[in-house]
């Protein structure tokens, strides 16, 4: 990634971060959001650019502290996570969450989800992060039908993106 596109992502994680901050626990590490907000919104302007058309595209993301059989259930990548996976329809249930409009290339906070022409990044982060030191996110976009998971691990004290399914 060149050093103008690493800034770019760096300037939506930002923007990102200002619509989440204020709903964050403290046992939510922002450290851990904004590593996976790199990652994330990097996927996300990938697609954006590769078929960006009339349609709004949305980004919604929240918390998610209720997951299926979390210690019995495991997604085998990088050496394993609890697999992130919710009750309903195998959609995590929010605790929270933000929706953000995007229009290249502001970040637009919405209060409810657009009914017509949209496509849907839905993101569901592990709540109480600042205490474990690994975290499943899981990902859907709703032109899809499988969800992306992406696996962190802090390692020597900074969270890493190590595992994501679609790779």
């Amino acid at each position: 990634m060149s050093e103008s596109a690493q800034l770019n992502i760096i300037d939506h994680v930002r923007s990102l971060m200002e619509g989440v901050k204020e709903k964050l626990a403290a046992g939510d590490d922002p450290k851990f959001w904004e590593t996976a907000f790199a990652v994330l919104v990097d996927d996300f302007l990938q697609k954006f650019r590769r078929e960006a058309t009339n349609r709004i595209w949305i980004f919604q993301v929240g918390a998610c502290s209720h997951w299926v059989r979390p210690h019995q259930s495991l997604w085998n990548a990088a050496g394993g996570f609890a697999y992130p996976e919710g009750y309903a329809n195998s959609l995590p249930e929010f605790d929270w969450s933000v929706i953000f409009g995007y229009e290249n290339p502001l970040w637009i906070p919405l209060r409810k989800l657009p009914r017509k022409k949209c496509v849907i990044f839905r993101v569901a982060v592990p709540a109480r992060t600042a205490k474990h030191k690994q975290g499943a996110v899981h990902a859907k976009w709703s032109t899809c039908q499988n969800p992306v998971f992406y696996g962190f691990r802090k390692i020597n004290g900074r969270w890493k993106c190590v595992a994501a399914s679609d790779e």
